[in-house]
């Protein structure tokens, strides 16, 4: 048990983690809920003073892995779903982001979380520089302790191929934007199979939420529809394969 603040916490370890993100804030949470709802309020008006609170709240009963569980990855998945719905701003999604990837990051290092996946997982972006909903689903994967290459942002299926080739993929998520990038993904779909590559394709964007029956038509093997969706169908892979 440690102190901060003239406070005792049973996870002092964690608590320091967070401290070190957001240096010299006050963790008092009295009075207030600090449900992840509170949380995710607190990420979307950027609130880091808030935030620190509602972490140091949860750590006096829990550590940073259930931390991440029951908030972050919730929350990334609630506000994932209102960027779709178009409630909150990409300007909200990306700071979110951003700040819990400072503190699952220092969560994962601390507490070196051991990685789910031995086979390579890749994620990108296809024809489009406005990666946000990659950066969502990708910092849920990874808090939920699946390593990830990424391969950011790329037109050109034939370099798709190329990577995915090197460095031996054997899931690739495609993030897309437009409906024109999505159909794209089809011949993606047919390069791998000329080449006989046993690579697994997981979809997902605005495109297939609209189209219940796109990823289908464009050869994938599966579409996410929430950044939590995509936890459960790389699990199943992973266990049809062991």
């Amino acid at each position: 048990m440690g102190k901060y603040n003239n406070k005792e916490y049973n996870n002092c370890n964690d608590l320091n983690i967070i401290v070190l993100v957001f240096k010299g804030v006050n963790v008092k949470g009295e009075g207030k809920i600090m449900n992840w709802e509170a949380f995710e309020e607190a990420l979307l008006n950027y609130n880091k003073l808030e935030v620190n609170k509602i972490v140091g709240h949860f750590l006096k009963e829990k550590n940073g892995m259930d931390f991440i569980d029951e908030y972050i990855v919730k929350s990334l998945t609630s506000i994932g779903d209102k960027w779709e719905k178009g409630e909150v701003a990409l300007s909200q999604v990306y700071m979110s982001s951003r700040l819990c990837e400072e503190i699952v990051n220092s969560i994962l290092i601390e507490k070196k979380l051991p990685i789910k996946n031995t086979c390579p997982i890749a994620i990108m972006s296809l024809e489009s520089y406005h990666t946000l909903g990659k950066k969502i689903v990708s910092a849920v994967l990874r808090s939920s302790g699946f390593n990830l290459i990424d391969y950011g942002s790329i037109n050109d299926p034939e370099e798709i191929i190329n990577k995915v080739t090197k460095d031996g993929i054997k899931i690739i998520i495609i993030s897309v934007l437009m409906y024109p990038s999505a159909l794209k993904i089809k011949k993606i779909s047919q390069m791998f199979h000329e080449k006989k590559a046993k690579v697994k394709i997981l979809v997902g964007g605005a495109p297939f939420l609209m189209d219940n029956m796109l990823w289908k038509q464009v050869g994938a093997d599966e579409m996410g529809r929430s950044a939590a969706d995509n936890i459960v169908i790389i699990d199943r892979w992973l266990k049809e394969e062991a």
